[in-house]
């Protein structure tokens, strides 16, 4: 009897103990279908919504969308400008590329105020540079007639135009801009993607922002937009001449008003890897996956979409995905925000096809079928047919996973068909405008794209 009473004991014992673990034990935060998962505090505000709730044990492919947003806990400013405007005027600059250029160049000019002070810098294998001036009706005239003289000559050396224009910046007061007006083809000085970045991010260190506009149907696109990536702030395409007033409209009203610099999106991969943000240039220097974004202005919102990979788990477990964002106000010491969500690990491929959020899941697979339209033009630029034809086959493949695969069906074909029956010099400017269609499938639209 005394046996049984012990056992029993025992027994109660460790039934209280298993409930008091299971009611002590956090449970961890797993998204439902369509929830949002919110940062708190802070004057930055992170929004995060995955595209599925719940991940198979071997991995599965989903995407997450996030929006980051400065709140109305930082004021509003409208700050005097000092900027540096950087032209290219190399041999490769001859033609309407140099005339657009200049077009750019004097809007810019009229746009500033008596507030704000502006060096002109111009670069082909020298570095010329006018000293940093206020604008008053004397200095503008000097700045516009500096323009009107520019001839297209010689290499193109890129990265002395930036440090010149960083040179000239520094001891300037309000907001500080670098404005590049190129084709991004650099010839002499630093010339890879990579070093070039490097060198506009310690611009950017010292509360510089740097905007890169583009000129020329044969622009190297991508190092001009890793540069305003890198740099916080806005690409443009010139080409559209009817576009140059407006891009460098917001290009200066940016400028008066952006309040966070040095915006960057870091993600943790414990759990998950990121595979790809269609649109942006992801830097892994430091171990983790980090994004520059552009700088922030109040209430206006960017969009990040992000392709993830989740790790091999056991079913039953959670696997979490967070994202910080680390930023440094007007004046102020860095900041921080921090959001995270948790999706359910599932052993049956269909619980992981009944979680999708079809919303989320277009817009990611739209992204990236975009990604590989642009991918499939610059082929057809190239002159590479074939390659260009199996990006499209990727891209059909993609988008005949979402729920407007007949769209997206048709996009290809368009490209195929208009691609295929253009000249080499026709495909360039398709090339171009298909790339600018495109930047809002990739989250990019408030940031000047």
């Amino acid at each position: 009897m005394l046996k049984t009473r012990i056992l029993l004991g025992s027994a109660l014992v460790l039934s209280l103990a298993a409930l008091m673990s299971a009611v002590t034990r956090p449970r961890p935060f797993v998204a439902k279908p369509g929830e949002v998962a919110v940062s708190k505090g802070g004057a930055v505000r992170i929004e995060a919504r995955p595209s599925h709730t719940a991940v198979h044990e071997n991995g599965s492919e989903i995407f997450a969308e996030l929006t980051v947003t400065l709140e109305g806990e930082v004021a509003k400013v409208d700050q005097p400008i000092s900027m540096a405007l950087v032209l290219d005027t190399s041999g490769s600059m001859s033609g309407s590329k140099l005339e657009d250029a200049r077009k750019a160049a004097h809007r810019l000019v009229d746009l500033l105020t008596d507030r704000d002070e502006l060096t002109f810098v111009s670069f082909g294998t020298d570095v010329t540079v006018s000293e940093r001036r206020r604008i008053s009706p004397e200095s503008r005239a000097t700045f516009h007639a500096a323009i009107d003289a520019l001839q297209a000559a010689g290499s193109t050396n890129l990265s002395g135009g930036l440090e010149a224009g960083w040179r000239a910046l520094r001891g300037a007061d309000g907001g500080k801009r670098l404005v590049l007006v190129s084709d991004g083809q650099p010839t002499v000085g630093l010339l890879t993607d990579t070093q070039l970045s490097e060198l506009v991010g310690q611009v950017h260190d010292e509360a510089i922002t740097v905007t890169a506009l583009g000129v020329g149907s044969d622009i190297d696109g991508n190092l001009m937009q890793h540069v305003s990536e890198r740099g916080g702030g806005m690409y443009g395409y010139l080409k559209d001449a009817g576009a140059l007033e407006e891009i460098l409209g917001r290009e200066v009203s940016a400028a008066r008003s952006a309040v966070a610099r040095n915006v960057e999106l870091e993600f943790d991969t414990s759990t998950f890897r990121v595979a790809e943000v269609p649109g942006r240039h992801l830097d892994l220097r430091s171990g983790r996956p980090v994004l520059h974004l552009a700088d922030l202005r109040p209430h206006i919102p960017t969009r990040v979409l992000v392709r993830l990979e989740s790790l091999r788990a056991n079913p039953g477990e959670v696997a979490k995905l967070e994202a910080s964002v680390n930023w440094r106000p007007l004046g102020g010491a860095a900041q921080h925000s921090q959001v995270a969500f948790s999706v359910a690990v599932v052993e049956d491929l269909a619980d992981v096809t009944a979680s999708r959020d079809e919303a989320v899941y277009s817009r990611g697979i739209g992204a990236v079928g975009s990604l590989r339209l642009v991918a499939a033009a610059a082929a057809y630029e190239r002159g590479d047919v074939a390659g260009a034809s199996s990006l499209l086959d990727n891209a059909r493949s993609l988008f005949a996973m979402s729920a407007d695969a007949l769209a997206g069906e048709a996009e290809v074909a368009n490209v195929r068909t208009t691609f295929g029956n253009a000249s080499a010099g026709e495909r360039k400017e398709l090339a171009r405008k298909l790339e600018k269609k495109k930047m809002s499938n990739f989250g990019k639209e408030n940031e000047g794209d």
